[in-house]
């Protein structure tokens, strides 16, 4: 049996932290179409190029008059019989400019319009000169910053982006994110599969979330239980990625050898964390690429993704890698059992000894997905899944995550409590 005995455990936090101080970005930046821009980080602030609008503008459907013929009138109506369409009045619409020589637009549903639309007959009185109207420059004006870079962007903000006369961007590279799912029992989706075996899905999961952050996935194929074939696979990703994710083979199982390999070829930074699940979550650096282990099944997989590889993503992209909180209010009681992990574990303590992973800090979490909704008095209620072991479905509405203590004489917070959640990036 290997030595496992001085393997680093830390908590959430502290691999976070780990995790940014490893990642040493130099980004390429790209110039892409306006169009294909959208979910893609600006590189450069978005500037406009010209003045907008670039004339005096009506601002909504009304007709175009000279304000000389009101201002003597102390809001009184003039006598437009022998107002003639064209030198004394014309039509003007919303956000086109206003017709030559006119100053001023008196909305539509203020004018009565001749069955021929020669003749008007006025209902109201602008206020002021350039009423109704919005001057030229008044949105941006050259030289103006549309969008900051950094920026994530959205289609209303490209959009705004185009509306300055700017057809292509800058983007910052997409980050590439290999994926290297292990172990001898894993077999691919759609074939036989044999008695013992598990269908490989988390290339599934790994390929959305990274392309839903923003970067390009690059799916390794299944790598078995083997040194060799291992320490080849992860040196062939560290060369071709920004980031690597490597699934499974950290705990410590007669077959598990990826952090082995990696404290002999790299740098293993810590090989567990003070959570489950994902205890066997991990980061090391070979070649001084970022090797972010995760453990489990998708269940597993999911959130620990969003621990540990969203703010390695967002650091590459230059963006605030902290995920949001939120304070709540505790609206139902945490489900009683547990995962099974550290020793006093909330639902654990029943278990035979045998059955329990010894506590090695004395200070143990379990992730626990939470539903967000809004109380009827405005304040943010948190509802805890109704079961310890969600499935896919009930995991998948949760909104945010809530790291329990747990531990001898730890008691979970109580209905109307207080809590500090962590929103899901999708959230």
């Amino acid at each position: 049996m290997r030595d496992h005995s001085k393997h680093v455990q830390v908590s959430k936090e502290q691999a976070i932290d780990l995790i940014l101080g490893a990642c040493r970005f130099s980004p390429d930046f790209e110039e892409v179409p306006i169009g294909q821009a959208i979910g893609r980080v600006l590189a450069h602030d978005a500037v406009a190029r010209l003045d907008m609008p670039n004339a005096l503008t009506c601002c909504m459907d009304s007709i175009a008059v000279h304000w000389d013929d009101f201002a003597e009138l102390d809001g009184g109506l003039p006598n437009t019989t022998d107002w003639v369409r064209g030198r004394d009045w014309e039509f003007a619409n919303t956000g086109v400019a206003m017709p030559e020589g006119f100053d001023t637009a008196i909305v539509v549903e203020h004018v009565r319009v001749s069955a021929d639309e020669q003749h008007v007959e006025l209902e109201a009185a602008p206020s002021k000169r350039f009423a109704g109207t919005r001057p030229a420059g008044s949105k941006f004006h050259e030289g103006d910053v549309l969008v900051e870079a950094g920026t994530t962007i959205t289609p209303l903000l490209a959009a705004h982006i185009a509306s300055g006369n700017n057809s292509v961007v800058e983007v910052i590279a997409k980050p590439k994110v290999a994926f290297l799912p292990t172990g001898n029992e894993l077999v691919p989706v759609g074939g036989e599969i044999p008695l013992g075996r598990n269908i490989e899905t988390n290339s599934l999961l790994m390929k959305g979330k990274i392309e839903q952050w923003g970067g390009q996935a690059l799916l390794y194929p299944i790598t078995p239980d083997d040194p060799e074939a291992l320490e080849a696979a992860l040196r062939k990703a560290s060369a071709e990625a920004d980031i690597v994710v490597l699934n499974a083979g950290s705990s410590k199982g007669s077959d598990d050898w990826s952090l082995e390999i990696l404290e002999r070829i790299g740098k293993v930074l810590y090989h567990q964390t003070s959570h489950g699940p994902g205890h066997h979550s991990s980061c090391s650096v070979l070649d001084n690429t970022p090797v972010i282990g995760i453990s489990g099944p998708p269940g597993g997989a999911a959130f620990t993704a969003d621990f540990y590889l969203w703010p390695a993503m967002r650091k590459f992209l230059g963006q605030d890698p902290q995920p949001a909180r939120v304070l709540t209010r505790l609206a139902n009681a945490f489900p009683s059992g547990g995962p099974g992990g550290a020793a006093g574990q909330t639902g654990a303590s029943s278990k035979p000894a045998g059955e329990v992973r010894p506590s090695e800090t004395g200070l143990f979490y379990g992730i626990k997905q939470m539903v967000l909704h809004q109380a009827d008095d405005g304040f943010i209620e948190a509802c805890p899944a109704s079961s310890s072991h969600p499935g896919p479905v009930e995991a998948e509405a949760a909104d945010a995550y809530y790291a329990l203590k747990t531990g001898p004489g730890i008691q979970p917070p109580a209905v109307g409590d207080l809590v500090e959640v962590v929103l899901r990036p999708e959230r």
